[in-house]
């Protein structure tokens, strides 16, 4: 689920891109940031085991989803299918 709602983000990157917010992709990428900083803070508290190790995978798929989107903006990359 979390890699189709990643999907579907920056997609729609690429769409706002096309009408012209070309801070689209930085956008999304503070709010990835953002929501990685705050799952972090969660598992820095007491949670029970299932929990803590279902919130560290999302920070892995959150992390790489982070650094896709850094990698997309460094290389300019401004339609779905161009990468």
């Amino acid at each position: 689920m979390n890699n189709i709602i990643w999907s579907a983000a920056v997609e729609e990157c690429f769409v706002k891109l096309q009408g012209g917010e070309m801070n689209s992709l930085k956008d999304y990428k503070e709010q990835s940031i953002q929501s990685l900083t705050d799952l972090i803070k969660m598992v820095q508290g007491k949670l029970d085991r299932p929990l803590r190790q279902k919130i560290m995978c999302l920070i892995t798929l959150d992390a790489h989803g982070r650094d896709m989107v850094i990698k997309l903006i460094n290389e300019h990359v401004r339609k779905p299918d161009e990468f």
